[in-house]
Parts: structure tokens; sequence; C-alpha cells
């Protein structure tokens, strides 16, 4: 009987441990770190900023979702930005998508015809100070700005629809 008892005084003494463990933990979470402390990490938010967007020279490229991304136009690409923007010897800017949808907020002035291939898209444009956009159907080229003989046109948002 002395046995049983100490073995059953063992495993309560362990699981108090790990019930008073386990809450010291998660208190030790929840508290906060005292007013100008540092060594704290920032919560983890993703802001959809485009990476390596400082390191790019032909476009300023700005927010996404990481669907569409920029790539060498000697490469397959889908979608083809034509532009006379400065930097761009061969007149286009080009990027690729895996996916059937995504979104990138970009700058890119002087665009004049946007072509597609495999996927259609919504390309958001400012031209004279007012904002429009126009559909690109898959596999399809269409004159924009200055391709269409009106107000140069700046490219703001390429957004794939299918």
């Amino acid at each position: 009987m002395h046995h049983r008892i100490r073995g059953w005084t063992a495993v309560v003494a362990v699981a108090a441990a790990g019930v008073f463990g386990l809450n010291a933990l998660a208190a030790a979470d929840t508290t906060a770190p005292p007013p100008g402390d540092a060594s704290a990490a920032p919560p983890a938010v993703e802001d959809f900023a485009y990476p390596g967007a400082a390191g790019i020279g032909k476009v300023k490229l700005l927010r996404g979702d990481g669907s569409v991304m920029l790539t060498d136009c000697a490469k397959p690409s889908q979608i083809q930005l034509w532009t006379r923007a400065p930097g761009n010897t061969d007149n286009k800017i080009c990027f690729t998508s895996a996916a059937t949808s995504g979104f990138l907020t970009l700058e890119l002035p002087d665009v004049f015809a946007v072509q597609t291939a495999g996927r259609s898209l919504r390309v958001g444009l400012t031209a004279a100070g007012a904002s429009r956009s126009v559909d690109v159907p898959r596999d399809g080229f269409t004159g924009v700005g200055e391709g269409l003989g009106q107000d140069p046109t700046t490219v703001v948002e390429l957004r794939i629809t299918g």
C-alpha cells in the first residue's frame, strides 16, 4: 500500500508541474515587453511590397500578391507591356504568372500597347490626370494611350482575370 501512495504522489506531482508549467508559458507569451524595449520582434504582417523592387530600374514595382512576376522578355512570358519609357531598349517589359488570378501595382509610363499570351488581363491606366481600365483578352493585343493616338499613358495596375 505504501508503494501505491508513493506512485500516485509522483503522478500527481508530475501532472501539477505540467499544468502550472503550461500556465506559466501561456502567461509569458501574453505579456507585453516593457516600453522602449526594441528586442521584441514586430508582428508578421504582409505588406504585399514587391521583393527587390528598389533594384529594378526599368519599371517601378509597388505591391502585389506574388502571382504576377517580372521576367526577362527573352523567356516565355504571358504579359508584355510595350513602352517608350527610358531604359527599355527593346520597348517592352514582360511579366509571367502561373496563377489564373493575381495583381501587381506598378508605375510604367509611356505604354502604347499590352499583349497577353494564355491569360486575360485588366490593366489600370492613368493619362492626363484621368484613370481608367482596359480589358485585354487571352492571347490579345490592345493599343492604349499613344498607340491609339491619345495622351501618353502610365500603367498602374495589372490584374489577371483568367
